[in-house]
């Protein structure tokens, strides 16, 4: 039961399908609401259902993120009729109503406005509620794909990227919508102008295209700054994690050259958001600007169509309604149009860095139910322009102990690494049950495979939430673990969910015991340690790794150690010194080989 996830569905006896969901160390049943005993799972078909991406190719992501509009936004078309009211009742009330002398039905009139005010508020929260439930929905499948990302990818700014990747496709769609709505609201509001002021609306239009084109020329000139801006900042949001991260030798550096570093990019930040403010200060006076001179060019138009008998006086104050709306809606739709090109710039930029060298595993891998075997064919490791380990070829059988040794920088971790793929040999083979790694589901890693290197830590999150991880739990195996690797810690069922695990007082040789027992607690079948006793004194560690040993004796061993008595424990011992590598280097000469290119042996 360790191995079901979270959530999961089960088809019962009478096929019936039941949904449950992990209580802490029970199971619920969230189609009946009652609980489900832990040994009726057995010889139960359950189905699991797990995220996918069906590509990682970065131009089919980002136009389907671009393309992702939902049709939705077209219902906003025929409601931008009932912007119309406002000017309609004005025009009504001074050409008509003023006049009357029944208060009544200036009432009735006003009612019935107000009532179709009301209906257009109603369907428009509507259908922004839908639009908003779209958006939602399709911002956690972009979630699901950073998830998927952020473990494989070789972005050393992932998180500052994911983050960036989010927000700028909330703000595309959004404001897509708001294009959508402002487009439809110029074109009615103009048609409106054209309705009342007739041949004079052209040169009020001739204002507003000059105007449009300013504000197109003001608005994009900040678009490289902005550009500039957002990646200082996540360059900035980078170094703030680098800085708390190492808060432990801020002490004991040359702080003053650390600060340079971080001050030279706070001052470029700095620079380009006063060039931003600056420029959009402008741009907030321009608008202010534009609307004066918009009012005084219509009341130019009005007086030559009142004059010309064009436009009656009455109507003077719905134009200028329909005017200040114009106005208001070609800015906005400038706007949009500007956020959207940022936006789309972020969102290509974001996922270009997420997905560079990222291939998508193949489908129908194999699963194996139990590694058995290992085998190295043919395989080679390079480290700083050397063969380390040349050619080498060997199998190991359950029971096996391989004890990997070696100076520093020979490739022990680089060796293996390479055991679980990450990343993939260059020169050679690596197979488990004569199946090459490259072949095999990631289910079977993720139960039979488990691995180890000194630069793991726990996750985010209490103590009981990383047990919960590696399949651990029932409160009692947690606590007898923690007891074995802490004996001298008070601790009760409290501890593991009171605070956060990074504010335990743990050592390091205590983390890394308990980690290391936690991710055995599944008992896999293909056990790599590198350097698993490297915050743990020798003898300890010595009789540490025994304890694991016997512990394991049906799994095969791979353990990677600078200490050379660890050898004792091996059946089998591979060591990894260094060997000159002829190394081939291709010139590019004058002189044309069949292909074009003379190869020169160095």
């Amino acid at each position: 039961n360790s191995e079901l996830p979270d959530i999961f569905i089960v088809e019962d006896s009478s096929h019936e399908f039941l949904v449950y969901e992990r209580i802490i160390d029970d199971f619920c049943c969230l189609s009946h609401q009652k609980k489900q005993e832990l040994f009726s799972f057995t010889g139960k078909k359950i189905i699991v259902f797990r995220p996918f991406p069906k590509t990682l190719d970065t131009d089919i992501i980002y136009n389907k993120i671009k393309n992702n509009i939902t049709v939705k936004n077209l219902f906003f078309i025929p409601l931008s009729i009932f912007s119309l009211l406002l000017p309609f009742y004005s025009n009504l009330f001074n050409s008509r109503l003023i006049y009357s002398s029944s208060l009544v039905s200036v009432i009735y009139i006003t009612i019935f406005f107000v009532f179709f005010a009301f209906f257009d508020t109603f369907f428009k929260s509507m259908i922004y509620k839908s639009l908003t439930k779209i958006n939602h929905d399709n911002f956690v499948s972009i979630s699901k794909l950073i998830i998927y990302l952020l473990p494989i990818t070789k972005d050393n700014d992932a998180p500052s990227s994911s983050r960036t990747l989010e927000i700028s496709t909330v703000n595309y769609w959004k404001s897509v919508t708001l294009l959508v709505v402002d487009g439809v609201m110029l074109i009615v509001f103009a048609i409106c102008i054209v309705a009342l002021l007739g041949s004079y609306s052209f040169f009020l239009f001739l204002f507003y295209l000059a105007s449009g084109f300013f504000f197109i020329y003001v608005r994009f000139k900040s678009y490289k700054s902005t550009i500039h801006s957002n990646n200082i900042n996540n360059v900035r949001l980078t170094d703030s994690i680098s800085l708390r991260k190492n808060k432990a030798q801020v002490r004991f550096i040359k702080f003053d050259e650390l600060y340079h570093a971080f001050y030279s990019n706070m001052l470029l930040s700095d620079k380009l958001n006063y060039k931003l403010d600056t420029h959009n200060h402008k741009w907030s006076e321009f608008l202010k600007l534009n609307s004066f001179l918009s009012m005084v060019f219509m009341y130019i138009v009005c007086y030559l169509a009142i004059n010309s008998g064009l436009l009656p006086k009455a109507s003077i104050i719905a134009v200028l309604i329909i005017n200040t709306r114009l106005s208001v809606a070609i800015i906005s739709v400038v706007n949009s149009v500007y956020i959207i090109n940022v936006s789309l710039y972020q969102i290509k930029n974001s996922l270009m860095k997420l997905t560079q060298g990222v291939i998508l595993p193949a489908q129908n891998l194999i699963k194996l139910e139990r590694i058995k075997e290992l085998t190295l064919e043919n395989v080679t490791i390079e480290s700083h322009g050397r063969a380390t380990l040349s050619q080498y070829n060997a199998t190991f059988s359950t029971g096996s102990i391989v004890i990997v040794q070696g100076q520093v920088g020979m490739g022990k971790s680089s060796f293996v690494r390479s055991l679980i793929a990450q990343p993939p040999l260059m020169y050679g083979y690596i197979r488990y049950n004569q199946v090459n790694i490259t072949n095999i589901d990631a289910l079977t890693f993720q139960r039979e495979v488990a691995y180890y290197e000194p630069s793991l830590s726990f996750f985010k999150g209490t103590l009981r939430f990383n047990f919960n991880l590696y399949g651990v739990y029932e409160s009692e195996r947690m606590i007898f673990i923690i007891k074995k690797c802490c004996p001298n810690m008070s601790i009760d069922a409290n501890f593991l969910d009171d605070v956060d695990v990074d504010e335990l007082k743990l050592s390091a040789g205590e983390k890394q015991k308990i980690i290391i027992y936690m991710m055995l607690e599944k008992k896999p079948s293909l056990i790599i340690l590198d350097d698993p006793t490297s915050f743990i004194s020798e003898n300890e560690g010595i009789n540490f790794l025994r304890e694991l040993v016997s512990e394991h004796k049906d799994s095969i061993f791979v353990i990677a150690t600078h200490n050379s008595d660890v050898s004792n424990i091996g059946t089998e011992v591979i060591n990894i010194a260094g060997e000159d590598l002829s190394k081939r280097i291709f010139i590019q000469t004058n002189k044309l080989s069949m292909n074009g290119i003379m190869r020169k042996k160095i």
